[in-house]
Parts: structure tokens; sequence; C-alpha cells
């Protein structure tokens, strides 16, 4: 009589299956670390033209808003805005500030955080502080 040897441990089925669960978490993981990534870029940006506009509204000894690019502000340190390289950021008219963001996703997150104050045409986000 001949005595079967049973092995134990898995099969390359059973690890195959732990193997997708991780990758499908992983996935899931990304995709939330980029979009709380992209929120948060947007919030920056937004309370830096929030802060741009009391400026502008501020300066001529309070006798109007002074339009006018404020690029000079963040580009020596665009760390300084949520690590977003603006392209431009510019007062356009009284509570009106365009921001150029160069990121779709980021102009995308700041529309859905700052609603109907936020207009976005491609990675140009303009923001009405007056609505």
């Amino acid at each position: 009589m001949t005595k079967l040897n049973q092995e134990s441990g898995r099969s390359m089925v059973e690890m195959l299956g732990v193997l997708a669960i991780i990758g499908v978490l992983s996935i899931g993981g990304i995709a939330g670390y980029t979009m709380a990534m992209n929120r948060y870029k947007a919030n920056e940006l937004l309370n830096a033209a929030s802060m741009l506009n009391v400026v502008a509204m501020s300066q001529n000894e309070g006798n109007g808003v002074t339009t006018g690019s404020y690029s000079s502000l963040v580009a020596s340190s665009p760390s300084a805005i949520g690590g977003v390289s603006v392209a431009s950021i510019t007062v356009t008219a009284r509570n009106t500030v365009k921001v150029a963001t160069g990121d779709s996703a980021v102009c995308s997150a700041m529309a859905n955080i700052g609603g109907s104050k936020v207009t976005c045409s491609g990675t140009d986000a303009t923001i009405n502080f007056a609505s």
C-alpha cells in the first residue's frame, strides 16, 4: 500500500486572487490620493485668489480696485500656492480674479469647490467673489 503525500500551502489560484484584490485596492488608493491632492491645490489657489482680491481692492487708498497682472507675487515662489505652478494670476475687474492653473484637473476641482463662483475654461479659472 502506498502512502499519498498531502501537501499543505496555497494554490496558485488563491495567490492570484489575493494579488488581484491588492491591485484593485492599490488603484483605488492612488485615485483617492490624486483627487485629494487636486482638491488641496484648488483650495490653496482659491485662498490665494481671495487674498489677492482683497489686496487689489485695498490698493489705491480704497478708491477702487487696481486691475492687472499680479503674477510677480507668485512667480518667485509657486510652492506658496499649493505647489501649483501658476502661469498667471490677474485681477480683471472688481471681485473677479482669473487664474491660469495649467492643470485642467485642478481647475475642475476649483469649480467643484467654488460652485457658481468659479468658471473653468480649459486650464483657466475665473473666480467671481461677488456672486
